[in-house]
């Protein structure tokens, strides 16, 4: 839980015979990470390898996937087992749909282009609606006729080879002489005009729309009768489409492995990361379909392995935040639990009031329902949902509003023991902490607090880095972490009695133990890490004195939520209309507060974890663990299925 799994590289050596079997139970049991197998192992295995297979059920995929793409979407109401190829081929051979679904796309596809067209001619015949003659002389062979928006500048048209009409309803007709086009277009380029081709027919406008509007309702009834047919289809093959693709998705992923690891003429070598922990089983597994065959065997290496960690359930959504700043490698502490219990903490006392942290919490809680349950028609304007999307995926979003819940819930708690709820003090006066909001009375005392915290956190996340330095051999860089804890207790010791104006004379005994610690310290660093390490002595400083934002960032709320609070207030004495004024500042400016109140404390939150605390053990650049395996929708693996 504090460090990522425990991985083993392994090498597989079988026979032919059972080389697809064992694909097969590697991606089932989705526990190994397959790499290149080691170049002096390859030498041995270097047979080229034919698979015709691979075309064969690529081939099926691609024509499987068009079938989803075509047909209506229905519920996978049961899993489906394929024991082998021969089964799914056998499935396969069983839907001969190919060509009526083929014709029914094309049909599809021929009536929305006439719909599409006759649309594209009922728009220019509707705004010339109530032009009574023939169609035929508007366009002709020797004039052609345009519709633009009416303006002022219309009077610019009228020229030797034009005529223009003005319908009455903002848009006029303008007719020219056909040898003068090029003249036309280029003085209504210089210009701003909407225009359009008046479409070449014969016939009076109002029987070429009716006629248009039968063509469109002609084509829809044959649209109607597509949809009726694709809809039997669907009833009838959707799920066992769905199944089989899924299952010939797998077979294929499953074909590029056999085409590319290492075989000769009667044997294979595959090599990859698994577990430690499934060493065990794996090789039960791949003994058993083998007959006792394969030979397993755990291979040593100075290749690092990939990072797969390993945290209780209601904490994994806290890898989120490690994933996105770096993965630890595998010797080192994972510290994602740190993470999930200190950002919370972190958040909710930055907010600090009991109703941010009400909204927040109700927020969060509609952001995951809403995801999970997606509504057929959202109220929310699609500029906001596209805007917070571009920023964030639907999952990433998803999770940062669970995390935000414990956060949220932290915050209401302090709210209540600051008193704080939208800046107001609630409580009647005998149980009053103070009369004003605990922060803003007792700045000094949250001011001490946050700096122990930062002390405790420092020393903390040196402590961390000695046990990762001494686990990887590192012992000087183990020893130096010793002399830069010595160091921030001694300036911390120091600073406290210069604020409480403790003599700072050797004579003071605790003056004279921060002066032992920093001495000390100064000597391990220089010796374990040299003098230029030294440079980061203002670091360490300002790292401790760094969580004092926690008070910043609450008082900055705090503040703004009073004088807020306080304009209102002022207003209330006042004629109506500054009272709607005052609401409307409330509104307003807490809806701005409360912005504020989610992205300062979690940006600040975060950075607290990755700047001050994660660089005095964390090393990251760890690779994600791949498994070779598939997410099942619709399929079983062999395993469910014994």
């Amino acid at each position: 839980m504090l460090k990522p799994v425990k991985m083993v590289k392994i090498r597989v050596i079988g026979l032919n015979t059972y080389k697809s079997t064992i694909i097969d139970d590697m991606h089932d049991l989705n526990v190994i990470q397959i790499e290149n197998t080691d170049q002096e192992v390859a030498k041995i295995f270097n047979v080229p390898i034919s698979n015709s297979n691979y075309k064969m059920l690529a081939d099926n995929l691609s024509k499987f996937r068009g079938f989803l793409s075509i047909l209506p979407e229905r519920p996978v109401r049961e899993k489906k087992y394929f024991s082998s190829q021969e089964e799914l081929l056998d499935s396969i051979s069983k839907i001969t749909i190919a060509g009526e679904l083929s014709r029914l796309k094309d049909d599809d596809d021929r009536y929305n282009s006439v719909i599409r067209e006759s649309q594209t001619i009922l728009k220019p015949l509707e705004i010339i609606s109530g032009f009574g003659e023939d169609l035929s002389i508007l366009n002709n062979d020797y004039v052609e006729s345009f519709i633009i928006e009416s303006n002022q500048e219309n009077n610019n048209l009228r020229t030797d080879y034009s005529v223009v009409t003005d319908m009455g309803n903002g848009y006029s007709i303008v007719t020219i002489n056909r040898k003068n086009e090029p003249e036309f277009l280029s003085l209504i380029s210089s210009k701003t005009y909407g225009i359009m081709k008046v479409p070449e027919l014969n016939g009076t406008v109002k029987d070429n729309i009716a006629t248009q509007n039968k063509i469109i309702t002609e084509a829809r009834e044959y649209l109607s009768g597509i949809a009726s047919s694709l809809n039997a289809l669907s009833d009838k093959y959707y799920e066992t489409i769905a199944q089989i693709t899924e299952q010939l998705e797998i077979y294929v992923k499953e074909e590029e492995i056999l085409s590319n690891i290492a075989s000769s003429e009667n044997a294979f070598a595959m090599e990859g990361w698994i577990p430690a922990s499934e060493y065990d089983n794996v090789s039960s597994v791949l003994n058993k379909d083998s007959n006792n065959t394969v030979m397993i065997k755990v291979i040593e290496t100075k290749e690092d392995p990939p990072t797969k960690l390993s945290n209780p359930k209601h904490f994994k959504i806290f890898e989120f935040f490690i994933r996105f700043y770096s993965l630890p490698e595998e010797y080192e502490f994972d510290p994602t639990l740190i993470f999930a219990l200190v950002f919370p903490v972190f958040f909710g006392l930055m907010v600090g009031d009991a109703g941010y942290g009400l909204v927040i919490l109700l927020v969060s809680l509609f952001i995951i329902h809403r995801i999970d349950h997606p509504p057929a028609k959202s109220h929310i304007p699609k500029k906001i949902s596209r805007f917070v999307l571009m920023i964030m995926g639907k999952n990433s979003l998803k999770t940062l509003a669970k995390a935000l819940i414990p956060a949220s819930i932290i915050a209401i708690i302090f709210g209540i023991v600051f008193n704080e709820f939208f800046g107001f003090t609630i409580y009647p006066v005998p149980f009053q902490i103070s009369p004003a909001p605990v922060p803003v009375t007792h700045i000094g005392l949250l001011l001490v607090i946050s700096g122990y915290i930062g002390l405790a956190f420092v020393t903390f996340g040196f402590v961390l880095g000695i046990i990762n330095n001494f686990y990887i051999n590192h012992r000087k860089a183990a020893i130096a972490k010793i002399g830069w804890i010595l160091m921030a207790w001694a300036f911390a010791v120091l600073g406290l009695n210069l604020i409480h104006k403790i003599s700072l004379s050797p004579t003071e005994f605790s003056s004279l133990i921060g002066y032992v610690m920093l001495i000390v310290g100064f000597i391990m660093v220089v010796i374990f890490e040299g003098t230029l390490s030294l440079m980061e002595i203002p670091s360490i400083i300002s790292h401790v004195l760094s969580y004092t934002r926690i008070v910043g960032i609450l008082l900055a709320s705090v503040v703004l939520a009073l004088v807020i609070n306080t304009v209102f207030r002022a207003t209330l004495t006042d004629p109506f209309y500054f009272i709607i004024l005052g609401v409307i500042i409330l509104v307003v400016g807490q809806l701005f507060n409360l912005v504020i109140a989610v992205f300062e404390p979690g940006i600040q939150g975060a950075r607290l974890l990755y700047v001050e605390f994660f660089s005095k053990f964390y090393f990251g650049n760890g690779k994600q663990f791949s498994p070779f395996g598939s997410n099942r929708r619709f399929t079983l693996k062999k395993f469910d299925k014994k």
